[in-house]
């Protein structure tokens, strides 16, 4: 059997153990938003249309602070993979004082968004509905980094069962929170699209103590000693994690919002094109709990391995992580583009929303496979505590190229909903040319100086 098949088998199997719960755990999160689109949609146009830019707005800061938070992940990896299991929990200890100041700090960013939202060139229909969501979904965000940090210290353990467990409970959790508050059961009022951010925010903050509560009684944590002494903040080690953090956040907010700016865009030419937008990127975004589920579980892997110090095992990790991302999204857009139909189905019953809404489906079958390129590529320089240069990439990639792509094919030549998504996929494709080439660069300097 040739090395390569065997080196793919030894490694592709672990990854995939790793990322099955987290894939099962991000399709169960990302469904809560696919409920919340259902849900709405059975309201009126309008409702789907705030919800889903409301949502998109919110996401922006929602992925914000998961990567702030998301050093935690390699951080604990190498640790753990250096067998310094002893310094672990003061890792986490600063990682909680992150995720408090970083969730303290979103609940007025998110306010302020809301504020802005009236001098945007938005349907008058869309634009307080998506602002009460704002408002009321800010109110989650600590909820959200407080259930973030012992999430990223499990998996920086390799331990991403709780995470799906957790995620199977508030599922149902969601559902019943949008029938009290959206429609105004059992006597509740009917608060339409805010009602979906209150139901969201609550879920957030239960997901919290759930994830606390696995952390101080089980026992494979027991000799970690996680809270037999609360260490306060020392900013030297909240700088560090920030330092690393931070370009991450700023990573995926360049992504994301990019697709914000455009949903803002489409909100501009209709409600039709919004509803069918918010369509598209739902399917869009749930198949990406894909690739991304393989790319927390390539960062595991990769920094396991590098902390180690065994960088030859770790640059063959981050390649077969971005071999199978690739694969699956391919699978994804052949999905795409056999059954549009049955898709849309799903989400709408309105003719126009749902003839639009498959057009813009050709078009987010474009960039699939780009998608899974770079959000894979990412993971594997993350596991490398590697993080300001694909920040640059993801600021040149998204806004030099993918934005203003979109901008001139969807609104300068007139070409309308699917030039927007054209433009999306020009960016990511971009994105997954370079984040890739920088990942083999830097691999091959590693091994170069071993």
């Amino acid at each position: 059997m040739p090395r390569w098949l065997i080196l793919w088998r030894r490694e592709a199997a672990p990854t995939l153990s790793l990322a099955a719960p987290l894939v099962v755990a991000q399709l169960l999160q990302v469904g809560m938003g696919f409920i919340d689109t259902v849900m709405a949609g059975r309201i009126s146009a309008s409702v789907l249309a705030a919800v889903g830019l409301g949502a998109s707005l919110w996401g922006l800061m929602l992925l914000g602070c998961i990567g702030a938070t998301l050093a935690i992940s390699p951080l604990v990896a190498h640790l753990n993979g250096a067998g310094d299991d002893g310094a672990i929990a003061a890792e986490f200890h600063q990682g909680l004082w992150v995720a408090i100041l970083v969730g303290v700090a979103a609940v007025p960013i998110t306010y302020g968004m809301a504020a802005a939202l009236p001098s945007l060139a938005i349907d008058p229909e869309i634009a307080p509905l998506a602002g009460d969501y704002l408002r009321v979904s800010a109110w989650g965000m600590p909820g959200l980094c407080l259930y973030l940090a012992p999430r990223y210290l499990n998996e920086g353990l390799s331990n991403t069962k709780p995470v799906m467990l957790i995620q199977l409970l508030l599922l149902p959790l969601n559902i019943f929170g949008n029938y009290l508050f959206m429609f105004g059961g059992f006597g509740f009022p009917v608060m339409g699209a805010a009602g979906a951010a209150l139901s969201t925010a609550i879920g957030l903050w239960v997901g919290a103590v759930m994830m606390f509560l696995y952390l101080v009684r089980g026992r494979r944590f027991r000799h970690l000693s996680l809270f037999a002494a609360l260490s306060g903040p020392r900013p030297k080690e909240i700088a560090r994690i920030l330092k690393l953090g931070l370009p991450i956040a700023v990573s995926i907010i360049m992504e994301v919002g990019m697709f914000s700016a455009v949903a803002i865009l489409m909100g501009s030419l209709g409600k039709v094109e919004m509803a069918a937008h918010q369509i598209a990127l739902n399917y869009a975004a749930m198949m990406f709990m894909l690739p991304l589920s393989i790319s927390q579980a390539v960062t595991i892997r990769v920094g396991h391995a590098a902390g180690a110090g065994d960088m030859v095992l770790a640059v063959i990790r981050g390649r077969v992580g971005v071999v199978m991302a690739g694969a699956i999204m391919a699978l994804s857009a052949t999905l795409l583009l056999l059954f549009p139909e049955l898709i849309v189905g799903l989400y709408t019953n309105d003719a126009a929303v749902a003839k639009m809404a498959m057009t813009l489906l050709f078009a987010a079958a474009l960039f699939q496979f780009s998608d899974g390129l770079q959000v894979s590529a990412s993971g594997a320089l993350r596991g490398l505590k590697d993080t300001a240069v694909p920040m640059f990439i993801t600021m040149f990639a998204y806004w030099a190229v993918g934005f203003p792509a979109a901008w001139v094919i969807g609104i300068e030549w007139g070409v309308g909903p699917q030039g927007l998504w054209g433009g999306l996929a020009v960016g990511l494709t971009t994105a997954a040319l370079l984040l890739n080439l920088r990942f083999y660069l830097l691999g091959r300097e590693q091994l170069v100086s071993r």
